[in-house]
């Protein structure tokens, strides 16, 4: 289910970097930063400037509102506030901020798009689990069990 947010005007200001204690590790992407090519990061990720190519996190990716990127993303939480032009798969959360722009498809389980922000794209929000299959039992007989049958 699609949650649509609506944004005061004093609220429209820049993403908080971090919702986590300031130990937690981040990488900023500065303004004049252009990158053709792989990202991968292993920390929370703010991008202000542009990314052509690929984008993999395990935290957090924030595209800032300056943020340029022509780039599938993969990342636990996706937050847009500047432009994406590509798919975005996220395993917690994509939230896409009123001067946020996605042109591309959307996998999440939840999504988010504020009152003033442009998605052009499907969303598939399906929980798709991984099923843990119990270790197999043998009910067939074994050549010893089958013996002890004929004797009795």
């Amino acid at each position: 289910m699609a949650v649509f947010k609506r944004f005061e005007a004093s609220k429209q200001e820049s993403y908080s970097v971090s919702k986590e204690p300031s130990h937690s590790k981040q990488s900023l992407l500065g303004k004049t930063l252009v990158i053709k090519g792989r990202v991968r990061a292993s920390e929370e990720m703010v991008v202000e400037g542009k990314i052509d190519g690929h984008i993999n996190s395990n935290h957090r990716v924030v595209i800032g509102r300056s943020g340029i990127i022509k780039a599938d993303i993969n990342a636990s939480e996706i937050v847009i506030q500047g432009k994406v032009d590509g798919n975005v798969k996220a395993t917690s959360k994509v939230e896409i901020f009123p001067a946020g722009v996605l042109n591309g498809n959307i996998i999440s389980q939840r999504v988010v798009l504020a009152e003033g922000a442009i998605f052009k794209g499907n969303i598939d929000m399906s929980v798709k689990e991984e099923k843990k299959t119990p270790p197999e039992t043998s009910l067939v007989k074994t050549t010893k069990d089958k013996k002890d049958d004929v004797k009795k």
